[in-house]
């Protein structure tokens, strides 16, 4: 059933780069991401030495990938500065994607999260942590959490196919 919806995104992607070849659509804006190397997360997640965790009921992770529900909510974008747990999991039961990074991270990994962001703005944030997390980048999405100890090329895939997996997941998204 991967495999099927797999090919489904790749031909897609390849009708919506055949309309934008013929229509135009290079407005200035067109965002180059880096290509997908591995089409399985799980297998993209071992590659890059990142774990996949799904929270059970009442467990707390850090950084935490739920929160009460009405809180205000982070809009999507990207952060210089540590943004508030309670914001960022408001955000997460909206259905957007947060990526946090712990402070130091190289300027080559922080423009490759700018990259991303950019990508799907409306559906991403990105963030420098300030909860001690374990992980040298984590992504979350409502009860899911993809948590790496280092920054990768490899990391790269394993965040996109996340993202693109849980993107819009939240109780809350519309």
């Amino acid at each position: 059933m991967l495999v099927y919806a797999a090919v489904w995104l790749v031909a897609a992607a390849a009708v919506v780069g055949l309309v934008l070849a013929i229509f135009g659509g290079d407005d200035g804006d067109t965002v180059s991401v880096p290509p997908v190397r591995e089409t399985e997360l799980t297998d993209a997640a071992g590659q890059s030495r990142c774990v996949l965790i799904t929270a059970r009921a009442g467990e707390r992770l850090n950084p935490p990938v739920d929160g009460p529900a009405g809180a205000r909510s982070a809009q999507a974008g990207f952060y210089d500065q540590p943004v508030a747990s309670a914001q960022l999991t408001a955000a997460v039961r909206r259905g957007i994607i947060v990526i946090q990074f712990r402070e130091g991270l190289d300027g080559k990994g922080v423009d490759a999260l700018k990259t991303l962001q950019t990508a799907i703005p409306e559906g991403t944030i990105v963030a420098p942590n300030a909860t001690g997390m374990r992980f040298e980048l984590a992504v979350v999405a409502y009860q899911r959490l993809l948590g790496c100890p280092r920054f990768t090329d490899q990391t790269l895939d394993a965040v996109q196919l996340f993202r693109g997996r849980f993107l819009g997941s939240g109780p809350e998204s519309s």
